[in-house]
């Protein structure tokens, strides 16, 4: 499972960070860890990711 969340910091810039691990819960975790400080994840999205 692949996930990506838009990530909005406090100026209001907006990127994308990823992260993939065999579950959802595993790799939504990972990606939050990539979330520089004070930002806010703003979108999610999911992809399954080939086996």
């Amino acid at each position: 499972m692949k996930v990506t969340l838009t990530v909005e910091a406090g100026d209001g810039q907006l990127r994308h960070v990823e992260a993939e691990d065999e579950t959802y819960e595993a790799a939504m975790a990972a990606a939050r860890t990539l979330i520089p400080e004070g930002s806010k994840a703003i979108a999610i999205r999911t992809a399954q990711t080939a086996e």
